[in-house]
């Protein structure tokens, strides 16, 4: 697993023992990529035909689809709702019963690493003095953020990113329609690996949105949302180029620090995604969790 595979007008994507194929206008050979070696697929372009049969293939393998719409971003995201091999009933039932202070401890937990992340971003850019300000705040953090450090670091954050004139609003522009689209990928991603273990993406520890399918996955994955900050600062997008988005896509194929090892980013997705599941059922506390860090 490991690899993300971005399409712009492919005209068709089939199963063949154990590969995609991938068919384009022009080329009377189709391009073969092993399905066991990806996590995700982004089909940009609204022609391609893809066979049934080869999204029931991707989905037992845990890899996501992820389909555009007519402004190239994403709209929907296919991915398997259940684990297959696992107590799901039984993790969904636990999952229901979480109790109020483990999630307040774990939601602590993930804005610290959030704001360390945005710290060594904001480093790495220049900007010292906002750097030194988020690492003070990484260590104000209180159970459930009751201390607002989350907010009050990303008015600081954003602004000394990418501009006093700065405003984070959905496709609101270059910069925030490339941050839209890489936060997509590793939504994708988390939201898989938490159906992989037989949880609900619907039950966060946070985010409680009755119109959000995907509350813990945008719970849990706050903590790499830095990563395609950093992306989108160094190229400075004037326009979300297909170029660009396949760098925002290749983001989890990246390596980064993790407890004591280098991963990529997409298997340190899945060993933050077991560690704070474990927290939640009780084994350890969130303190204990490794936490990703910068390349």
């Amino acid at each position: 697993m490991g690899k993300t595979l971005f399409l712009e007008n492919a005209r068709k994507l089939r199963y063949e023992a154990g590969w995609v194929a991938v068919h384009r206008d022009g080329d009377p050979r189709p391009v073969l990529l092993r399905a066991d070696e990806l996590d995700c697929i982004v089909v940009d372009g609204k022609a391609a035909f893809i066979s049934t049969y080869l999204l029931d293939e991707l989905a037992a393998r845990g890899c996501s689809v992820i389909f555009t719409d007519s402004r190239h971003m994403p709209a929907s995201i296919l991915m398997p709702l259940t684990a297959a091999t696992i107590d799901t009933n039984g993790r969904v039932l636990t999952q229901m019963s979480w109790g109020a202070w483990p999630r307040k401890m774990l939601w602590k937990k993930i804005i610290e690493c959030k704001l360390d992340n945005q710290a060594n971003v904001l480093a790495g850019s220049g900007h010292e003095r906002e750097a030194e300000r988020l690492a003070s705040y990484a260590g104000e953090v209180r159970a459930d953020d009751s201390t607002g450090r989350e907010a009050a670091g990303a008015r600081r954050y954003f602004q000394a990113l990418f501009g006093a004139d700065f405003i984070r609003l959905p496709h609101a522009g270059a910069t925030n329609s490339a941050l839209d689209y890489g936060y997509s990928i590793l939504l994708s991603h988390t939201a898989c690996r938490i159906a992989a273990k037989g949880y609900l993406n619907q039950v966060g520890i946070h985010h409680h949105s009755k119109t959000n399918p995907y509350n813990l996955a945008c719970d849990l994955m706050e903590p790499f949302r830095p990563l395609i900050d950093r992306k989108v600062e160094l190229e400075h997008p004037r326009e979300l180029t297909p170029s660009m988005k396949r760098l925002l896509a290749s983001t989890l194929a990246d390596r980064i620090p993790y407890g004591l090892g280098s991963y990529r980013v997409s298997d340190a997705i899945d060993l933050w995604v077991d560690g704070c599941l474990r927290v939640m059922e009780g084994v350890g506390d969130a303190d204990g969790i490794s936490a990703p860090g910068m390349p």
